[in-house]
């Protein structure tokens, strides 16, 4: 084989390189224009498989009943229509790119991609826009149906808990199980609804569930409450009103003003009316009227009381009034008697309207005690109604009576201290008798002197005291004070010359006694003289305080048991 020139070697190397480079430059266009095709396949596909057709249908179904939906709507469906147009307009041209691919026309289908991306993006931005606003109509089954499966879990909550409970409910549990059997209704119905797209029906189905739920849930929880009051506190209280109401007229107390039979008929009517609404679960309001209830029992009670107590007070004030009303007439009679025998002595004139009105004022309150006792016993008349006229009566009967009393411990008093001054009179008299006696029969030095004065003032005493008891009126504040004097003083005056007597006594027997020592002892002698010189001068007191110091030096600790054994010899 010849050797080829250089040149031709190199000439071919470049031709063969190029070619391959063609190729590979072709590939590549190719295999982009491939990627760009699988690409707009992906992104056409998935507009396309928004189910814009079923949105838009479902829209137009619920846009039948809002004209303003509605026209929104019919403009979104001319949307679609075009969208759909353009649509047919790329599949066209996507189909188109195919083919020139498949023949080989790169350039053509290179443009054609161009024109496909661009109207692909607005197709893009176009079902996007459809689809946002055909959602914003049809989301509303979404929320119905997310509410309404918040209401299944709520129902399916009470349920179990009336489950729980059917003791607690009692007399309400067939009505709550009627209840939430009409829930179960109700959720049928909202199915119903949603499947014809009525939306606005179905939203009617679940706001009424909603309520129904509410008030089923509230009657479980009030239930125990309401049948508490309901079969136990308001019967009782019914109960406890009819006794009191039998009770109160056994005893003969009026209560027809009261009206409580119709007021009872009432609150048992009402009763019974609340009591079928918690049969049937419908305890809207029933705890309000319970309360109500026992509202009208304790008034009823309250007035039933005031009445008992109005008639105990108005029973007993007529007792007090009967027995004031003796006490004043008693004590009329007493004023009387001494106003006619000692109506001077007592200074009485003041008392001559009030006796002359004597008659008059226990007449008028005679009158007026039968009066309200009467009404009280045989006629219709409420103690309530009695009792101020009663309150009235006793406060001037009790004024008058205590006015009276103190008239007569006014005559008692003085008449008491009248016959304590003329016993005490007899009484100071003796004594001072017994006073004269005692200094005459002792004779005593210097005693006679010492109380001659004394003696006369306590007889100058008892003489004034039994002037002023002859006087008229008698002056009692100065005889009770000239007797307090009199008394004081007069028995002092007793008191102490039964002292010196006594002690003059003593003198006398401790001198004699210490005679019989004076030979013996020289100093005695002088002590007793001294004795005897205090006692003639009537220092009694010092005399017999030498005279048994004088004994005691001769006779220790024993002098006084000396002198008083001498004494009971000598008596």
């Amino acid at each position: 084989m010849p050797n080829l020139p250089y040149e031709y070697i190199v000439a071919v190397l470049v031709v063969v390189a190029l070619i391959i480079l063609f190729v590979l430059i072709k590939k590549i266009q190719s295999d982009s224009i491939k990627n760009d095709l699988n690409d707009i396949n992906v992104r056409f596909n998935a507009i396309k498989s928004v189910p814009l057709a079923f949105k838009l249908n479902k829209a137009t179904y619920i846009a039948k009943i809002n004209e303003e939906t509605a026209a929104s709507v019919d403009l979104y469906r001319e949307k679609f229509d075009t969208c759909q147009k353009n649509m047919e307009q790329l599949q066209s041209l996507i189909d188109g790119i195919e083919d020139d691919i498949a023949t080989k026309k790169t350039k053509q289908a290179k443009e054609s991609i161009l024109v496909v991306k661009e109207n692909l993006k607005d197709s893009e931005e176009e079902v996007k826009e459809i689809e946002t606003f055909l959602d914003s109509i049809t989301q509303r089954e979404h929320v119905q149906r997310e509410y309404s499966n918040q209401l299944k879990e709520q129902y399916r909550e009470l349920k179990s808990k009336v489950s729980t409970n059917v003791s607690e409910l009692s007399l309400a549990y067939d009505g709550i199980e009627d209840k939430l059997r009409n829930c179960e209704n109700l959720f049928s119905s909202f199915e119903e609804q949603i499947y014809a797209n009525e939306f606005a029906k179905a939203q009617n189905d679940l706001e009424t569930i909603s309520i129904s739920l509410k008030k089923i849930e509230d009657s479980i929880d009030e239930m125990p409450e309401l049948l508490k009051n309901a079969k136990g506190i308001i019967p009782t209280l019914i109960d406890e009103v009819n006794n009191r109401y039998n009770d109160a007229l056994d005893r003969g107390i009026y209560l027809e003003h009261l009206d409580i039979e119709n007021k009872v008929n009432k609150v048992e009517k009402n009763l019974n009316e609340n009591l079928k609404s918690i049969v049937s679960a419908d305890t809207d309001g029933v705890k309000k009227h319970l309360d109500e209830v026992r509202g009208d029992l304790d008034n009823i009670l309250n007035d039933i009381a005031n009445e008992n107590h109005a008639y105990e007070e108005v029973k007993t004030s007529l007792e007090e009034i009967h027995k004031d009303l003796e006490i004043i007439d008693k004590t009329y009679y007493y004023i009387q008697k001494v106003y006619d025998i000692d109506k001077e002595k007592y200074d009485l004139n003041g008392l001559d309207e009030i006796l002359k009105n004597r008659d008059n004022t226990i007449q008028r309150y005679s009158v007026s005690y039968n009066e309200i006792l009467f009404k009280l016993k045989e006629s219709h008349t409420a103690a309530s109604a009695l009792l101020n006229d009663t309150r009235v009566l006793y406060n001037d009967i009790e004024k008058n009576k205590n006015e009276l009393l103190k008239t007569k411990n006014h005559i008692d008093k003085a008449s008491n201290d009248e016959s304590r001054a003329q016993t005490q009179v007899v009484k100071l008299q003796i004594v001072l008798n017994e006073v004269e006696v005692k200094i005459a029969q002792y004779r005593l030095p210097a005693i006679s002197d010492s109380y001659k004065e004394d003696l006369r003032k306590g007889h100058d005493y008892v003489k004034e005291i039994k002037e002023i008891l002859t006087g008229i009126p008698l002056n009692i504040t100065l005889l009770n004070t000239k007797l307090d004097e009199a008394i004081d003083f007069i028995y002092k005056l007793y008191n102490n010359v039964n002292n010196v007597v006594g002690m003059a006594l003593m003198v006398e027997n401790a001198i004699v006694f210490g005679n019989k020592y004076r030979s013996s002892y020289p100093e005695v002698d002088a002590e007793l003289s001294k004795a005897e010189f205090a006692y003639l001068n009537g220092e009694y007191t010092q005399s017999l305080t030498i005279a048994i110091a004088c004994i005691e030096k001769l006779f220790p600790k024993s002098g006084d048991d000396k002198i008083m054994e001498y004494a009971k010899g000598v008596q």
